[in-house]
């Protein structure tokens, strides 16, 4: 059975260096400064506080597949990642649960080269598991 560590909450904004600001002023420090994913055409800063993560997204542009989200929610918390020891056991056992691939398996550049893969459950919405690179 695969354990499911939290790893971070993403969160989806219009505006990343707007986004940080308040982030900050609720007592978030920068854990990993503001880089580019060219597979996703997405921008993420991760910041941390208490012992929680979020990793702040901001698109691209309109291109980026992430884009319809944002015009869709705004700026919100939009999924959980959780850090698993092997992706494909994971991924198979979300499955027999219930849960969907919607993004096949793909290096995390931001994230250490990390493998992700994103999935959704009705009842629990976006999960995203990543392998961390070894």
């Amino acid at each position: 059975m695969t354990t499911f560590n939290v790893h971070h909450v993403g969160y989806l904004c219009k505006n990343l260096e707007k986004s940080r600001a308040k982030f900050l002023e609720l007592g978030y420090s920068i854990e990993q400064e503001k880089a580019f994913d060219d597979i996703r055409k997405i921008y993420i800063e991760f910041l941390t506080s208490g012992g929680y993560r979020v990793e702040l997204i901001q698109p691209s542009d309109k291109e980026s597949p992430m884009y319809p989200l944002l015009s869709r929610y705004k700026n919100t918390p939009y999924h959980f990642c959780y850090e698993v020891e092997d992706l494909e056991e994971a991924t198979k056992e979300l499955e027999n649960k219930g849960y969907t691939i919607f993004q096949s398996p793909e290096k995390a550049p931001c994230i250490e080269n990390g493998r992700v893969v994103f999935m959704i459950n009705t009842a629990a919405g976006i999960v995203e598991l990543l392998e961390r690179a070894t």
